[in-house]
């Protein structure tokens, strides 16, 4: 059911964004998309209790996230952010029905680690479009893992990116209930409820390159301490 309706509003949104030359992009983003996700999360009687206040300003910043669930971007496409680009693993290329939304609203797909010159230009590319069109961007700090039941090691490149282009870190935690969680093979899963909320905001001004792995083991350890709360496990 779900993949019907990824195709349904995936070639919808793919076709508005062409005949519009683009101008409806942000119209994918915050109107078509978002919908289209809230019906698949209700398809599959899961609910969402939105905690997440975003800062009001235009001034570009990094979301981040916990990613525990096949779930998890229905999630975060629910919330409508205006001139958000997503990053995604080139992992999903292989996937038509994804590459329908994800050309809808302009989601950036990134090399993988296999791929470190590739993947370094991509970052640069990226940090252009941040002071270029100040736009905000959301990324994994886990990147591609089979982690479902803690946290996986954080990325570098993402908080690298943030530290240049100084914006500020906003993480967002998504728990996602274990009898409704179909990560394992989309076994067979429950009604429940997704809460997704903002661990605080982390402010990169003072952040140096330097110090650079100290910085984002600290924003690990929100996470960590967030999800054995959640979950009543002692992970590291």
């Amino acid at each position: 059911m779900a993949f019907v309706l990824i195709i349904v509003f995936g070639s919808v949104g793919t076709l508005l964004r062409i005949v519009s030359f683009g101008t409806l992009t942000n119209f994918n983003r915050t109107v078509w998309i978002p919908l289209f996700c809230k019906i698949a999360l209700r398809t599959m009687g899961i609910r969402v209790e939105n905690r997440v206040e975003l800062p009001s300003s235009n001034t570009p910043f990094f979301i981040t996230f916990n990613h525990n669930s096949y779930l998890d971007g229905f999630v975060l496409m629910s919330l409508g952010i205006r001139n958000m680009r997503i990053l995604m693993s080139e992992k999903m290329l292989v996937f038509l029905p994804v590459w329908l939304i994800s050309f809808s609203i302009g989601l950036l797909y990134i090399p993988m680690k296999n791929h470190p010159k590739r993947r370094m230009r991509y970052f640069f590319k990226v940090e252009k479009l941040i002071s270029k069109e100040k736009v905000h961007i959301m990324g994994s700090s886990e990147g591609v893992h089979t982690y479902a039941d803690r946290i996986a090691p954080f990325n570098r490149g993402v908080y690298h990116m943030a530290v240049n282009c100084q914006i500020p870190v906003i993480p967002l935690f998504i728990y996602t209930p274990i009898e409704s969680n179909p990560y394992a093979n989309f076994r067979p899963f429950k009604r429940g409820t997704i809460i997704i909320e903002n661990l605080g905001l982390v402010e990169t001004n003072d952040w140096k390159i330097e110090n650079l792995d100290q910085h984002v083991a600290d924003v690990r350890s929100k996470y960590v301490e967030r999800f054995n709360q959640y979950y009543h496990l002692n992970t590291e």
